[in-house]
């Protein structure tokens, strides 16, 4: 189900709602310590630099679900802010889909990655809750077979 088509509401307000996510963002004060933790942690190589926005970026693409012709881009960054949010609490968190979780879970091990929790969840698949060094909270999910 689409976002905001929970209602019988006027159809054409509802394409006009979100059909998406068009990106992810991160804030960090130091933004070149994060995405080297993100590159070496979880396999996030970082595109490039954007000047304009103070960011690091990555890009990832798929298909439009409905017409596979059209290509969509997910736009994940880590931005510079100029506040001070060092051991600030966050509460946001990121889920990233994995093809092995006990591989991944391995990897972040071996780099010292504390893993918070874990769970099954037969008709979903399983997940494991890391943080990453600035506390933002990660997801990490193995879809189920029928997902």
């Amino acid at each position: 189900m689409r976002a905001g088509s929970e209602t019988d509401g006027d159809e054409e307000w509802e394409k006009l709602m979100i059909d998406g996510i068009g990106g992810v963002f991160l804030f960090s004060n130091d933004t070149k310590r994060l995405a080297a933790w993100y590159r070496d942690c979880l396999g996030i190589v970082a595109a490039g630099e954007d000047s304009e926005c103070n960011s690091t970026y990555a890009t990832f693409n798929y298909r439009d679900i409905e017409n596979p012709e059209i290509k969509r881009t997910l736009a994940w960054a880590i931005m510079s802010t100029d506040q001070d949010i060092k051991d600030k609490p966050r509460t946001g968190q990121i889920n990233y889909r994995v093809k092995n979780l006990g591989e991944v879970l391995s990897h972040l091990k071996s780099k010292g990655v504390a893993l918070e929790k874990t769970a099954e969840y037969p008709s979903y698949g399983n997940f494991a809750w890391v943080r990453d060094p600035d506390g933002n909270k990660i997801e990490l999910w193995e879809p189920s077979e029928s997902q």
